[in-house]
């Protein structure tokens, strides 16, 4: 996913997406602000059906600020029964770790989290 920098924080880093504003821990050499980089997102936490992930009717791909968490909108891509998940976003997934019941697989979920990691990467 592509992320313009706009602010750097002691412990995080606020960018901007084609789906919302994000706050993010960054991975790797300070970023430059107002330079756009590829980064790989990862939900750095666990998080739990029906409590931190919600059912939606949104048919929108979004991400935004409510408070500390950031609300990631999308589709289940998939699921492991280890817990492992997947979030789609436009072309583009957001991998997240999860306990409890997942919902069905496509559903159209929102995901509510503390903690956002992301990854510059090079092509």
């Amino acid at each position: 996913m592509k992320l313009c920098i706009r602010e750097i924080f002691s412990e995080f880093v606020r960018g901007t997406t084609v789906f919302g504003d994000i706050d993010v821990i960054w991975e790797g050499e300070i970023p430059d602000i107002g330079k756009t980089y590829d980064v790989e997102l990862d939900v750095d936490e666990v998080l739990k059906w029906e409590q931190d992930i919600y059912l939606t009717c949104s048919e929108s791909y979004t991400i935004t600020r409510e408070g500390k968490y950031t609300v990631l909108c999308g589709t289940l891509e998939s699921f492991d029964s280890d817990g492992y998940a997947v979030l789609r976003i436009g072309d583009y997934i957001i991998p997240f770790l999860t306990e409890g019941n997942p919902f069905n697989l496509n559903s159209r979920i929102k995901i509510r989290a503390k903690s956002i990691k992301a990854s510059p990467i090079s092509y």
